[in-house]
């Protein structure tokens, strides 16, 4: 299927660019400074079996593990809740089955919150 371009305007260069510098100011807070050191957290030598096995004592579904990025961004591991069927994620130096319990409920309470509106 052809998507036509006529009447598009050719000076949108990126969908990205803010608009105006209000946007841009307004912004400048949340992005953090290059200088300021990423926690990749400790290297934990877990499989996937023992991710699964945390998840499910803790209560959830396990997904899998959203690999981190040097420096920039710890690894993530995904896991549904049972009774939302919502995807959250711990950084994996904070994978406990404590942590996950928190989390669901968490996530569980906002979404009957929600739900009860």
């Amino acid at each position: 299927m052809a998507v036509s371009l006529v009447g598009t305007s050719r000076k949108h260069t990126s969908w990205n660019k803010p608009q105006s510098g209000a946007v841009q100011n307004s912004m400048k807070d949340s992005i953090q400074p290059r200088d300021q050191a990423i926690d990749d957290g400790p290297t934990l030598d877990l499989d996937e079996t023992e991710f699964s096995t945390i998840v499910a004592a803790g209560g959830g579904g396990y997904v899998g593990v959203l690999k981190g990025i040097p420096d920039k961004m710890e690894s993530l591991v995904l896991f549904n809740s049972l009774r939302t069927r919502t995807t959250l994620g711990i950084p994996i130096s904070r994978l406990t089955v404590e942590a996950v319990r928190e989390h669901l409920a968490e996530s569980d309470a906002a979404f009957a919150g929600v739900a009860a509106e």
